[in-house]
């Protein structure tokens, strides 16, 4: 699956990062940030996609949630748990868990839903999210210019990682088979 990402990310550069921060962020800027330290394209279109992508996304959230409502959320059982938390943490925190949802791996969906739906102002919301947004994308990508060369050394040997991998599941299946035959015979000669 990287390797696929790579070359999505390798032929469509910011578009890419852009469509990759709509599902999975990290990711998307962090294999950016990659082809950026490849040549392939510049860091700075990295961060400006991952960063107008994500503004675009979090906001579209809002005003689903917004246009929704809370009904909408309560028809969906899987996410109960994580309103619960996320209305806890707005209780708690307030404005910083709108600049800082982004940072909440599993409640970076939920919560713009979610504040929507209880009517936070559209104004407030963009402003306080794009500050997160700006926030995130820069760590991710600080941390993306830092690691980019393990990240290519990793996707180097990620075919020979793979291959061993295939090589143990294969001797482990052989071990089980071998050991359900034996225990199988053992069981036929009592």
């Amino acid at each position: 699956m990287i390797e696929t990402l790579q070359g999505f990310i390798a032929d469509f550069g910011a578009f890419a990062v852009a469509i990759g921060c709509l599902f999975e962020g990290e990711t998307a800027i962090l294999l950016g940030v990659f082809g950026a330290h490849r040549g392939w394209f510049s860091l700075e279109s990295v961060v400006i996609a991952a960063t107008l992508a994500t503004i675009l996304g979090d906001n579209l959230c809002f005003h689903i949630g917004r246009r929704m409502g809370r009904p909408a959320l309560d028809r969906r059982p899987g996410w109960q748990p994580k309103i619960a938390r996320v209305e806890r943490l707005l209780e708690r925190y307030g404005a910083p868990v709108m600049i800082g949802f982004r940072f909440l791996y599993g409640l970076r969906y939920v919560t713009p839903f979610l504040l929507g739906s209880l009517g936070v102002s559209p104004l407030r919301f963009f402003l306080l999210a794009s500050l997160g947004t700006v926030l995130w994308v820069g760590t991710v990508t600080f941390v993306g210019v830092h690691l980019a060369g393990a990240i290519e050394h990793a996707l180097a040997h990620i075919q020979d990682v793979e291959k061993i991998l295939v090589a143990i599941v294969l001797v482990g299946a052989g071990l089980g088979v071998a050991i359900y035959w034996m225990r199988r015979s053992l069981t036929a000669q009592r």
